[in-house]
């Protein structure tokens, strides 16, 4: 089924509309498609670099926000790609939710990859919040947690 510009076929939920963000997030930048494809080619990298040297060691819940971040930055980067190659207007949008109140309504048209990286963005955050243990602290990044575990024997 061909999909246009803010419909789906028949039978779809209505929460469902199709939109192609040439842009970045909000559509920024829309008229600078050089800069736009540009952009994940430099940050994924950089992305891969920073949980190579700062989140890989720590805890699950870490990994899975760096994890939700970096995959959804690859599915946007994949559109884009696409958008540079002719085969796309842009990043394929199509979860819309109307919250029914100002300043939520209209909520911008968003896909998973951009939901996977806004949760991301967030759990990372308020981890980071969290205080170390005090094992975590101290032990060096490349020993194991029962590193720091001394024996009392004569």
């Amino acid at each position: 089924a061909a999909f246009h510009a803010g419909s789906f076929p028949a039978g779809y939920p209505p929460w469902l509309e199709w939109h192609l963000n040439p842009g970045i997030g909000l559509s920024i930048l829309r008229g600078h498609p050089g800069v736009v494809a540009l952009l994940p080619v430099v940050l994924i990298p950089v992305l891969i670099w920073i949980w190579w040297r700062q989140f890989r060691l720590l805890g699950a819940w870490e990994n899975l926000a760096f994890g939700l971040v970096l995959g959804g930055a690859l599915g946007n980067a994949i559109d884009r790609l696409l958008s540079q190659a002719g085969m796309l207007g842009g990043v394929r949008d199509f979860i819309h939710v109307d919250l029914g109140f100002w300043p939520l309504n209209p909520w911008p048209t968003f896909n998973i990859a951009a939901a996977g990286l806004s949760v991301g963005f967030v759990v990372i955050i308020l981890l980071s919040f969290r205080r170390p243990t005090p094992a975590a602290a101290t032990r060096p990044p490349s020993a194991p947690a029962n590193a720091l575990r001394q024996t009392t024997e004569p």
